[in-house]
């Protein structure tokens, strides 16, 4: 009799799907972890035919891993934004810069400091679990002062690219969002978020636009690795909730240096702020980032992985009667 109330005390189940799952109406499916968008004002860029009369991107020939496309925000005496063909590896990414500042130099291009310009980083989140995806974006927002200080004073309280002590609704949108398993809506307004969360349920990324347009390309490669430490660390948090539970048990400086390892040195080289100013800067952080630690009971979230069903049915449905009949099966 014990055992038996015991097992009807256990809580059901809740099973989560990968984001590419409960959007796959709307999302292409896409390998590759990374997408980057450059913006570049100056002097001489290399376009391609056509350019004028189209947005779309358009292939540069000879080029391995950028396209062009028009961009009708920038100004300067010549602009350009060059985006990646398709997404690609973490790895890839030196090579990928590597080509476009090589490719601009032999064109003669000359890159301008300029507030207008900024280079926009998609992470790919298609096989993310909401608790996945929970993780990810509570380690940004714990970060997000140091990271946005990084970018560029410029970039700091900059309407394009709003960090989220400055637009507290992002964090809402987003904790909405992951309670019900992606059905709440994810609007346009957030495009100018520097965690662009409307990039979800378009291609299935989360859009970061921290960066400032640097003329010194290899920085975007720096940034991208402050970003994959981000993005593999959220992987090893199964349970958000373990996240503010860590920075509690290990303090805010203690936090910065292992969450962050190398790439930690990284930022604090190009940041004035000192040690008191990175601990206030992450206990504000924490404050915002546990709103989405503990917006549900992950305790009993399992994550289900589904191939597409032949018959063309719902796996969600399918995977739920599946728990049901367990469920059934133990309590009796």
């Amino acid at each position: 009799m014990t055992v038996e109330l015991f097992r009807r005390r256990q809580p059901e189940p809740v099973m989560g799907f990968t984001l590419l799952s409960i959007l796959r109406k709307y999302l292409k499916p896409t390998k590759g972890s990374v997408g980057i968008e450059v913006e570049v004002e100056g002097n001489k860029f290399p376009k391609v035919p056509g350019y004028e009369t189209t947005h779309k991107a358009l292939p540069l020939e000879g080029w391995t891993f950028w396209s062009y496309v028009k961009d009708g925000s920038l100004r300067g005496h010549d602009n350009a934004e060059y985006v990646l063909q398709r997404p690609i590896d973490f790895d890839q990414v030196p090579a990928a810069i590597e080509e476009l500042g090589s490719k601009l130099k032999a064109y003669g291009s000359v890159l301008s400091e300029s507030n207008r310009t900024s280079v926009h980083v998609h992470l790919n989140c298609q096989d993310f679990h909401m608790n996945r995806l929970a993780s990810f974006c509570a380690l940004y927002f714990c970060f997000e002062e140091v990271l946005v200080e990084w970018c560029g004073d410029h970039r700091v309280g900059n309407l394009f690219c709003l960090r989220g002590k400055d637009a507290p609704g992002l964090i809402t949108k987003i904790k909405r969002f992951i309670q019900s398993d992606g059905q709440a809506e994810l609007s346009d307004g957030l495009h100018y978020s520097g965690l662009n969360a409307n990039a979800l349920t378009k291609f299935g990324s989360l859009e970061v636009r921290s960066m400032r347009g640097p003329t010194d390309l290899s920085i975007i490669v720096q940034w991208v690795k402050v970003l994959e430490r981000l993005y593999n660390l959220s992987a090893e948090f199964t349970d958000p909730r373990d996240i503010p539970a860590q920075f509690s048990a290990q303090g805010p400086l203690t936090f910065f240096e292992t969450i962050l390892g190398e790439e930690g040195i990284t930022l604090r080289q190009g940041i004035d702020f000192d040690d008191e100013r990175i601990r206030d800067s992450m206990y504000e952080g924490i404050r915002l980032a546990q709103d989405l630690c503990y917006c549900r009971d992950w305790g009993n979230f399992k994550p289900v992985n589904m191939k597409d069903d032949p018959f063309g049915r719902d796996m969600r449905k399918v995977s739920k009667t599946y728990f049901e009949q367990l469920s059934a099966l133990n309590s009796d």
